[in-house]
Order: structure tokens, then C-alpha cells, then sequence
């Protein structure tokens, strides 16, 4: 299979394709929804078509600099897109010879402007699941080299970049996905807050679909830099377009209010697409992304082949192969799509993943918790009960019990119990003789919680994940996902649509974040987030899932089955 350059490949899937599967662009605004028809819209009709300021105008800067923890406006060029902010970088920073990393796989332009300009390219490739860590840069593969071109979050597989380095001394960030919160509080730090010789490039093309305006900027607190960077510009383009940058001042003034039914409709279809690689185990694989529009499912059997993206557009729908970014297993999947469309892409892409060769699933490598109360009337399932009576609930207590344990005790390599009231313990012996049996701490939730872990781990547990019972729909994949991201993370959460969590996966006990929460309330996840970032943990989150705890859960209960 002769691979494609990116933009060929998109160009002429998108010819063919009426159900873009691939894209990494959310569905775009138009000029009336960032104007109305108020004073903002005479102002741009009013506004002279002059070359505009090198680096944009003071108000677009000023905007754009808002989207960083500690930038002023004196740190920010606007550039014609993210391309050229690539390209003015690199002929600030990449002298013909220079030794220059370049992560891979990540968006071409990252290693072919600077092979363009004479570099000798070192890639560095991720350590397994497109996991990267920043402390890798130091080992000796990279010696010599003084600038790094990275990617983060990472284009393709949405992951995200961890750890510190003091080699290479130059971090070029293309973090255009940054912006886009998969989970609310998980986004990342930029580079250019944490590090003044370090860049971020961005833009609005991915975040919100603004592609056509043709904005994207450079941002580093290095201001010695930023004047070269004018004059590389002066090269390029010269200057921004006045009416792009009159729009896109006023998109980044109301950013969370354009972003946010984007990145609801972007959970929405991650969880979707998360039930579709669980429904689809015998054949895909992943690791759910940590920000960004974008996914990788790799493909069991190998690089499925040309013909099977030819069947997929005889069915509409362009699917980008992993092949672009040479890893010819995978394939791109783009979440940020209509919903609508999305299933209706999904669907056509299920029935030809379903004429390849089946695979063995390897066993699972870590370990599970289940927190469990005994199923008594009355004792359980109290908010449902107060709906369906306390018989009904109970009972509906004990299928969902029931199904957590048969889902869970196959994706353990070893199955604890940490069960509730402490006389119940012959009860749950019955119901699962295969797992190792511990009561409940006293206290609120956060002591049980917590206690579980560090019984759990004294007993020999290895990457523990902790689930509850109320979840009966839960993807069991999720859980081998929260497995292989513990290793790469120290904690993992798995969001729930009430605001707390359906999951949380250690690799040790983390007092920290039990103590002090609003258990029971929708600000637990972000108390919960806040917690981890305090303690410098890393963290990794997985799709939103839902509990079944109301009637009105248990009608999408029913509409689900």
C-alpha cells in the first residue's frame, strides 16, 4: 500500500466521502454566528482592507493570549494558520546541519520544514499506546540536539505529553488541539507558560473549524525570538488578513461559549464510539484520547489494506489510514462530527470491520476492585427506591451486581471485593467464590474508597481499578484501558455524567484525593481533578459513562438494552 501524504489523502477521501469518519476539524461556525447583527458587524463593515500590523493587530494578540496562563499580548504573533507559524519558527531556529528531533508519528510539517531547511531529522518514537514523556529527550539518541519539534496534545492518538526535559534546550509545541477539554479540567499546561525558551503554535482551525479564516499564532515569553520571528514573517505572508483578524478576535472572545456544544457533542460521540470498539473487541483496539478531536483504533489483524478504505467509500464514508503517519494497523477516527452522522459512519465502518479476521484478546494484565453493598431493601440503590419501591430496587441492585461481577472477574487478573454491611461477607462469598474478599472501611465514601486501594495493594494488587456496581452498561474495554494507561500515569478516572466518577485506577494509594471531597454531588470529578494537579500527579481520563442511580437512568437503561 503506497502511503499518501496527509492533504492527498484527505483531499481525495473528502472527494469521494460524503461521511467524513477522519476528519479532525469540528463542525465550523459561520460569520453571522461570530458577528450577530449588533456593533460588532458595522465595526468589520467600517474596517479599512489595508496590510494589517506584522503579527496582527493588538486586540487579536491580546485575545490570543488569553488562552495561556501567564502570556501578555507581547508574547503572541498571529501567523496565516498553523503552517506558517511552522515555517517562521523553523527558519528562526534550524541552522542547515542542526541535529532536530521530531516526534513520531505527528502533522508533517514538523519534520519536513526543518528537512527542508537543511536538518539532519532524529525522530522519537513513542514508547508503546503513543504514550511520550519528556524525560526521554535526554537520553543519549539525542545528544546534540538542541531543538525538538513535538506535537501535543498528539494529533493522531490524542495523547499527551508528560514529564520535564532540560535537553534540548528548544521545545516547538504545535498544541492547536490543546484547547479541546475532553474531560473539564484536564487541559494542559501550555510549554510557553512553563518554559520561556519553549513555543507553542496554535490555531482556530481545530478547536472550533475555523479553518478558513487562515489564524493561527506563534506564543513564547522568549521575546528575542518573537523579533526574528516578525521578520521570517515578513517573508511569508507579511501580514494577517484584516478581516480574518477582526473575526477571529471576536471567536476567541466568546471561546467557551462557540467550543462548548463542540466539545459536548465530542463526549457524547467518544462514549459512543467506546461501546463501538467494545461491541468491536474481537477485531479493534485502543486507547481512548486525552484531548483533541481525534482517535486511533488499531486494527487487530494488521493494516486491513487499500481495498478495505475503497469498500468503506462504496458506503460514503472516508476513513484516513494510519498509513499517512506510518502506522498502517491504525486508523484515524475524527469524534467531532454531527452526532448524527457520526453513528451513521460507524455504523457502515462496524459492518466492514466485521469481514476481517477475528483475533485472541491477550489476557488481562491488572487487577480489579468492585465496591459493593449488600442488595437489601432499603440498604441500597436508596435514590431508585424512592422511584420503584425498595423490593424493585433491590433487586434491580443484584442484576447489576450480577453483571459487574461476571464483566469484571474477566478483565481481572485478579478480582477483589470490597463489600458493605461487614455480616455480608458469606453472601458475597456465594456470589463470587473467585474473588479475594475484603469488608469496607468505616466512614464517608472517600474512606472506603480509600481503603479498598490500601487493602487491596497490601494484598499484592498490581495497577488496581476500582469500580462501583451501579455502571451494568460499562464497556468492559474501558477497564483494559485504564490498565495499560497506568502505565504511563499514575492515576486514571473514568468520568461519570453526574459529575463524579465511575472509575479511578492507582498504582498507589493517593490519600490526597479521598479526603476533604463533596462526595455525592456533581463537583466530585473536578475536586477530584484539582486534587491530582495540586499533587503533581499524572493523569489520564477515559469517556464519560453513566450510573444508573434515577428512574430516568434506568429508562436509558431499557432504551440501551
Amino acid at each position: 500500500m503506497t502511503p499518501l501524504p496527509l492533504e492527498q489523502a484527505y483531499r481525495d477521501g473528502c472527494d469521494r466521502g460524503s461521511f467524513d469518519l477522519s476528519s479532525s476539524a469540528s463542525v465550523t461556525h459561520t460569520t453571522r454566528e461570530l458577528l450577530g447583527n449588533g456593533s460588532a458587524l458595522a465595526d468589520l463593515l467600517d474596517a479599512p482592507l489595508d496590510y494589517g500590523p506584522a503579527g496582527g493587530s493588538p486586540e487579536l494578540r491580546e485575545a490570543i493570549a488569553s488562552q495561556y496562563a501567564g502570556l501578555t499580548a507581547a508574547d503572541v504573533l498571529a501567523t496565516a494558520g498553523a503552517s506558517e507559524a511552522i515555517k517562521a519558527v523553523s527558519m528562526v531556529v534550524v541552522q542547515r546541519g542542526d541535529r532536530v528531533i521530531a516526534q513520531s508519528p505527528c502533522y508533517p510539517a514538523l519534520s519536513a520544514v526543518p528537512t527542508g531547511l537543511g536538518a539532519e531529522i532524529v525522530l522519537w518514537r513513542h514508547r508503546g499506546d503513543f504514550q511520550f514523556d519528556l524525560r526521554d529527550l535526554s537520553g543519549p539518541a539525542f545528544a546534540g540536539a538542541a531543538v525538538a519539534f513535538l506535537n501535543t496534545p498528539h494529533g493522531p492518538s490524542g495523547s499527551v505529553l508528560h514529564g520535564s526535559s532540560r535537553a534540548p534546550s528548544r521545545l516547538i509545541a504545535d498544541e492547536v488541539y490543546r484547547p479541546i477539554e475532553l474531560v473539564p479540567g484536564t487541559r494542559a499546561r501550555s510549554l510557553a507558560d512553563l518554559s520561556e525558551p519553549s513555543v507553542s503554535i496554535g490555531d482556530l482551525s481545530k478547536p472550533l473549524g475555523l479553518g478558513g479564516l487562515r489564524i493561527g499564532w506563534i506564543a513564547s515569553r522568549d521575546r528575542s525570538l518573537l523579533r526574528q520571528c516578525t521578520a521570517a514573517l515578513d517573508q511569508l505572508s507579511g501580514s494577517v488578513s484584516t478581516v480574518s483578524s477582526f473575526l477571529a478576535t471576536q471567536a476567541l472572545r466568546r471561546f467557551d461559549a462557540l467550543i462548548s456544544p463542540q466539545l459536548a457533542r465530542a463526549r457524547r460521540n467518544l462514549s459512543t464510539l467506546a461501546a463501538f470498539v467494545d461491541a468491536h473487541g474481537d477485531w479493534l483496539d485502543w486507547l481512548p484520547p486525552q484531548a483533541g478531536y481525534t482517535a486511533f483504533v488499531r486494527f487487530r489483524s494488521g493494516d486491513p489494506g487499500r481495498e478495505f478504505y475503497d469498500a468503506m467509500r462504496r458506503r460514503s464514508v472516508f476513513l484516513l489510514s494510519g498509513e499517512v503517519f506510518g502506522e498502517p494497523d491504525y486508523a484515524r477516527i475524527g469524534f467531532g462530527l454531527e452526532s448524527e452522522r457520526f453513528d451513521a459512519a460507524l455504523a457502515g465502518f462496524g459492518e466492514e470491520v466485521r469481514r476481517l479476521p477475528a483475533t485472541f484478546i491477550a489476557p488481562p494484565e491488572g487487577d480489579v476492585i468492585v465496591l459493593a453493598k449488600d442488595p437489601r431493601p432499603g440498604f441500597t440503590k436508596t435514590r431508585l427506591a424512592a422511584s420503584v419501591g425498595a423490593e424493585a430496587a433491590a433487586h434491580l441492585s443484584e442484576i447489576f451486581l450480577q453483571r459487574t461481577l461476571s464483566f469484571a472477574g474477566l478483565q481481572a487478573r485478579r478480582l477483589f471485593l470490597a463489600f458493605a454491611p461487614a455480616d455480608s461477607r458469606e453472601a458475597f462469598g456465594s456470589r463470587c467464590p473467585a474473588a479475594t474478599l475484603m469488608p469496607q472501611a468505616e466512614g464517608d465514601l472517600g474512606r472506603r474508597l480509600l481503603g479498598a486501594f490500601e487493602t487491596a495493594l497490601a494484598g499484592g494488587a498490581r495497577s488496581p481499578v476500582l469500580i462501583g456496581s451501579d455502571s451494568p452498561t460499562l464497556p468492559p474495554s474501558l477497564m483494559r484501558s485504564a490498565h495499560r494507561l497506568l502505565a504511563s500515569h499514575d492515576v486514571v478516572l473514568g468520568p461519570a455524567e453526574d459529575g463524579g466518577y465511575y472509575l479511578i485506577g492507582m498504582n498507589a494509594a493517593q490519600p490526597a484525593l479521598f479526603h476533604d471531597i463533596a462526595w455525592s454531588t456533581g463537583v466530585v470529578l473536578e475536586q477530584t481533578l484539582a486534587r491530582a494537579a495540586s499533587a503533581g500527579l499524572r493523569m489520564a481520563t477515559l469517556p464519560y459513562w453513566y450510573d444508573i442511580d434515577t428512574v430516568d437512568d434506568l429508562a436509558r437503561l431499557e432504551t440501551a438494552l
